[in-house]
């Protein structure tokens, strides 16, 4: 690994904190230009908010960055990447699932228009098609080709470049694909008044209409009851769904650090490469949903609720 900071690992470190700051910058800028929490904003607030989730990845997926990147100090939550959570990762989030979001509802509506597809599944298929690719470039080319990070370890026969420095695991790309489905949706599907789906909740949800100005943290913690809910909803299910009990997911990795040694870690450790596909076949067969999402969400939903009440309060 580089024990000096490249030029090419300076620019990775520069995209994180300039792309991070740009996007919400223009988040902000549409939100006071509409007078209403633009979804531009609400993706950033979410990227960042779920950037927590870095350091447990890296450490399911044996991610390693090389040693000349800052790091976060040491006292930084959930920092189980090794050597440390590089600093521009939290910020860097904003940009690396903006940009696919910005460039995949704009392809999506620009291909809906021309051809008369329907909206909502183009964008949909748009955003799959623009988040796996995006992966590919930035995570397996510009990541793990270029040196920027390594991934140590993927599931035997789901990975390109297996076995050598530069391997990725091809179900990162597809997990990319999955969540831009989502935010190109959110971003891209409109009605005939110009308003998104997150306005459109707004709007329905919201007894009065509230005005964003100049104190906009101030404001968007007000809109958090009303219309910031989406948001949470968003990193919920993402948060509820990698906590599942089965390998590859990080639910997996915690039972097997639960389990006995033996026939149970070896039960699970046989099992792992077909993980996914035993993860697929339950969330199509509706069981992932019914006896897990919808528990652990309601759970986390309220702990949420609980730790926010006194703010809330004080602001009403």
């Amino acid at each position: 690994m580089n024990t000096e900071l490249t030029p090419l690992l300076t620019a990775a470190v520069a995209f994180g904190w300039i792309s991070g700051i740009v996007f919400t910058v223009a988040g902000i800028y549409l939100s006071v230009r509409h007078r209403r929490m633009h979804p531009l904003l609400l993706l950033c607030i979410s990227a960042i908010s779920f950037s927590w989730i870095e350091a447990p990845y890296d450490w399911a997926m044996y991610a390693q960055f090389p040693p000349a990147l800052p790091r976060m100090p040491s006292w930084w939550p959930l920092n189980m990447t090794w050597g440390g959570l590089p600093s521009s990762v939290p910020v860097g989030y904003i940009g690396y699932f903006c940009l696919p979001a910005v460039i995949g509802a704009a392809l999506g509506r620009r291909l809906s228009a021309r051809f008369g597809w329907r909206r909502p599944i183009t964008l949909l298929t748009v955003g799959l098609i623009v988040g796996f690719c995006w992966a590919l470039v930035f995570n397996a080319g510009l990541g793990a080709r270029l040196g920027v990070f390594y991934y140590a370890y993927v599931i035997p026969g789901l990975g390109l470049f297996e076995g050598t420095l530069h391997q990725y695991p091809i179900y990162d790309a597809i997990a990319m694909g999955i969540q831009m489905m989502v935010f190109t949706y959110l971003l891209g599907r409109t009605d005939s008044q110009g308003r998104n789906v997150i306005e459109m909740w707004a709007d329905k949800m919201s007894k009065t209409r509230v005005q964003v100005t100049a104190v906009l943290l101030l404001v968007c913690f007000t809109l958090f009851e009303s219309r910031f809910q989406g948001g949470v909803l968003v990193n919920l299910v993402m948060w509820a769904f990698n906590l599942f009990p089965l390998p590859p997911l990080d639910g997996g990795r915690v039972l097997a650090g639960l389990l006995p040694r033996g026939r149970p870690q070896e039960f699970l450790a046989r099992i792992e490469p077909f993980g996914f596909f035993i993860v697929m076949g339950l969330v199509i067969a509706g069981v992932v949903s019914t006896w897990w999402l919808s528990p652990l969400m309601a759970f986390g939903y309220q702990a949420i609720s609980l730790l926010l009440s006194p703010l809330t309060a004080l602001i009403r």
